[in-house]
């Protein structure tokens, strides 16, 4: 960099906002760098066309930092850098402290890993408690998260009720296919029950006339209501052979 970044503060214009915690910054020279907000992490944000690998927020997250800077002068404290080659730093937009802006909107979460001025934190509760940007969703998915390939709790709770409802309709078609079974299994045991009767009442003839001679009682009521047998019912109560009926 032609520039040096010797001195703390380092005022310019914010020529260029890229996402809700990078801005680019131009100088009188128009030199220009590329900032990253310091102790702030905003959701990622790549480009409207790119909406696959845009984090949810990181596009109202620009739009919040774009509105309060874009365009405008401001003011740099640098912190140092990081392994990307951008200047770490606290943003002034006309005055108004932008990585502090970002916290209280909710548009940005403090940066657990290398936050130092544990005042930020007041500023992300005050939003959370307002429910504001990011805090409006019960489990809101960090950024250092979401880049680590980590989904978001409400979609990871949408596969889960999408794969409990896939199990439900396999289950239920499981339950149809036993259902059937069975109905075709009595079916077949009604069918064979009714041959088996059948069979058996095919079995017997008019030719056997005492009671002596009957094998059981369904051939004593065939020889009865069949074949007019009436000898077999002495007492004419309509029973016949009543030694084995």
């Amino acid at each position: 960099m032609g520039h040096s970044l010797s001195n703390d503060e380092i005022s310019g214009k914010i020529s260029r906002v890229i996402d809700g915690d990078t801005i680019q910054f131009t100088v009188s020279d128009n030199e220009l760098f590329r900032v990253r907000l310091s102790q702030i992490d905003a959701p990622e944000f790549k480009s409207i066309e790119a909406s696959n690998k845009n984090q949810k927020f990181g596009e109202e997250s620009k739009d919040s930092l774009t509105e309060l800077c874009e365009g405008k002068n401001g003011l740099i404290i640098i912190s140092g850098e990081d392994r990307y080659g951008r200047i770490l730093a606290t943003l002034y937009c006309e005055d108004r402290n932008a990585n502090i802006h970002q916290l209280e909107t909710g548009m940005a979460w403090v940066y657990d890993k290398y936050v130092t001025d544990y005042e930020y934190y007041k500023y992300q509760n005050s939003a959370k408690s307002k429910k504001l940007g990011i805090w409006s969703e019960e489990y809101p998915l960090s950024p250092w998260n979401f880049r680590a390939g980590q989904k978001s709790y409400d979609y990871r709770i949408k596969e889960i009720e999408q794969k409990l409802e896939n199990l439900i309709l396999m289950t239920e078609d499981q339950i149809n296919i036993y259902e059937n079974k069975i109905i075709e299994l009595l079916n077949q045991f009604e069918e064979a029950s009714q041959n088996n009767t059948e069979n058996n009442v095919i079995g017997f003839s008019c030719e056997k006339k005492t009671c002596k001679q009957m094998i059981n009682c369904e051939e004593a009521y065939f020889q009865y209501q069949q074949c007019g047998n009436n000898s077999l019912d002495r007492d004419k109560d309509g029973v016949p052979c009543e030694s084995i009926c």
